[in-house]
């Protein structure tokens, strides 16, 4: 529903509630960049009343100095969403590359554990929801200012609930209606899509999960996971996908999307019985990729 920013491009941070009622968060990035987020509202009980530090342990800063996150300003405002590292869930244990390479190979499901996620979430009135989830980040903690009390955090929950269907409805009254812009979905499956619709797809279905399904339940939750990474792994499928349309790499292309069919199958099993539109876009989805395998196999049987 709103932006999702991957945790590879965080090298390190902070985030300071010791002021009840404002949380800073304090970003560095890997293209040394950074941001200040002020927020009105406090994180969840684990990390409400403290100032903490974060790190990426596998970030790797970039030899240039790259352009500022368009939606994460250097200085920006918002409210806080949910704020957390109470939520586990199936985390890697290898680091990114090599864990995203067994993911592509298919051969080996690579390792993971079950583990705390650092979760970031925010609202801004130009950038609607800002999610980061944070998988493999060290969690550090510097001081303690203040604890928040139950009734306290179940008052802060239902402001946050309220900020996120205010932001989801917000969608609808805009000019261009996400709804309409979720109809695409049907669009490209009736209309054979073409090699960078397939990418737009999966960030569509991504897309409809999170406002018509998605709550935060543990299954859905690892749902919503899983087609974030798929999302990632068929932009990386389409590397070699051209500004002309066509690919440089035929066969690299096809051992990427041919990997791609086993993590869809998995997640349309899962999405079966938790989201049953999502299940259906999912194997449009895969009929679509294999689709243009047969094509690349083929060029000359148009």
């Amino acid at each position: 529903m709103g932006f999702h920013l991957e945790e590879e491009f965080i090298h390190d941070g902070i985030i300071d509630n010791r002021v009840k009622g404002r949380t800073i968060l304090r970003f560095n990035f890997v293209n040394h960049t950074s941001s200040l987020v002020t927020l009105q509202g406090n994180p969840c009980r684990d990390l409400a009343g403290s100032l903490w530090s974060f790190k990426n342990p596998h970030a790797r800063m970039e030899d240039e100095p790259g352009e500022q996150c368009f939606f994460i300003p250097a200085i920006c405002e918002g409210a806080v969403g949910r704020i957390s590292y109470s939520t586990k869930r199936h985390v890697p244990i290898l680091p990114p590359a090599e864990h995203y390479e067994r993911l592509f190979d298919g051969e080996e499901e690579p390792p993971t554990k079950i583990g705390p996620v650092l979760e970031l979430e925010w609202f801004s009135q130009k950038f609607k929801q800002v999610e980061i989830a944070c998988e493999q980040f060290n969690l550090e903690l510097i001081e303690i200012a203040w604890s928040l009390s139950e009734e306290e955090a179940v008052e802060g929950e239902a402001i946050v609930q309220e900020s996120r269907m205010q932001t989801i409805h917000s969608f609808g009254d805009s000019e261009d209606s996400f709804d309409d812009y979720i109809g695409l979905v049907e669009e490209f499956v009736a209309d054979d899509p073409e090699p960078h619709e397939l990418e737009e797809l999966c960030f569509l279905i991504v897309q409809d999960y999170v406002i018509h399904s998605a709550d935060r339940s543990e299954e859905k939750q690892e749902l919503h996971s899983d087609l974030l990474k798929l999302q990632e792994q068929i932009a990386g499928a389409f590397v070699h996908h051209n500004d002309d349309g066509q690919f440089d790499d035929i066969p690299a292309t096809l051992g990427l999307l041919t990997a791609l069919v086993p993590f869809i199958d998995r997640a349309t099993a899962s999405a079966q019985y938790l989201a049953s539109s999502t299940h259906d876009h999912l194997l449009d989805l895969k009929n679509g990729i294999i689709a243009l395998c047969n094509e690349l196999s083929n060029p000359d049987s148009e």
